[in-house]
């Protein structure tokens, strides 16, 4: 294990202690972030990133931080195969039927989450994926990357109605709701700052947004001198980061660098994972 990769911790977090603590992880594509939030100050002991995907059950240090007696471990996936049903239409002895829209095979795991208090999200997860989770936890603790960071922005809402968007590596979310009801979720894949861009505006069309009007509020792996963002914040007027800290973090910190990660500390395990 490189400490390199931590982007804090606490010299007085020990894992023996873990019990008054909880254990998140986010894990896109082959790799996999994490944080320890110390639940009765809310403040993050731990935080590491870009992690090999296979070192989530490799024996050494970073395994006896995270196999640690925790209180709770909740683990967030960038799922590419999804699809939302609002609640008056979900069966759950239908999920067959909605498992189709997502092509899965028979290796793969079809699992479902509220997302949001109107709508479910089914999601798949690879074979491989599945073994690399269940080995250690368990799968009723799967979230779709989206639900947390949905939660997250909607503690607090400082803006009217703006389109959010939240980047890791070369993967923008996008979200937008119309009277507190979602009005659209999606993630799209881009490769340079106008494709960005293009997502950005392609979206707003659809939506009959002004973005002269409209705020844009970004969060994820981003700083203010990002090349991905340079398009987006060179020519839309209105263009923040996202401004919600769910956990408390050390001095220096960004909130919206964390705030899908942190997210997952509100989400709750359902009967139908």
């Amino acid at each position: 294990m490189s400490n390199q990769r931590f982007n804090y911790y606490d010299p007085e977090f020990n894992p023996a202690d873990a019990a008054g603590c909880s254990l998140l992880i986010m894990i896109s594509d082959n790799t996999f972030s994490f944080a320890i939030i110390q639940k009765r100050a809310n403040k993050v002991l731990v935080w590491g990133e870009n992690y090999r995907l296979e070192e989530l059950n490799t024996s050494g240090d970073l395994s006896d931080i995270l196999l640690a007696p925790f209180a709770e471990t909740k683990i967030g996936v960038q799922s590419q195969s999804f699809t939302i049903v609002h609640k008056d239409l979900y069966r759950a002895n239908q999920l067959a039927g909605f498992a189709k829209c997502l092509d899965a095979q028979t290796n793969e795991t079809i699992l479902v989450n509220l997302l949001d208090d109107d709508n479910y999200v089914i999601f798949k997860i690879s074979g491989e994926l599945t073994t690399a989770i269940s080995e250690h936890f368990d799968l009723k603790w799967v979230f779709f990357a989206g639900k947390p960071w949905i939660a997250a922005i909607n503690m607090a809402k400082p803006y009217i109605q703006p389109l959010y968007a939240h980047i890791t590596g070369s993967v923008v979310q996008l979200y937008h709701t119309n009277n507190d009801k979602l009005d659209f979720y999606n993630r799209f894949q881009f490769s340079n700052p106008d494709e960005l861009m293009y997502y950005v505006v392609l979206t707003a069309n659809e939506l009959n947004i002004n973005l002269d009007a409209t705020s844009v509020i970004l969060s994820g792996d981003i700083t203010v001198s990002d090349k991905r963002i340079q398009r987006v914040s060179d020519l839309l007027p209105k263009v923040y980061f996202n401004q919600n800290q769910v956990v408390s973090l050390p001095s220096g910190f960004i909130s919206h660098q964390i705030l899908m990660l942190a997210g997952l500390s509100l989400c709750e395990s359902l009967a139908v994972n």
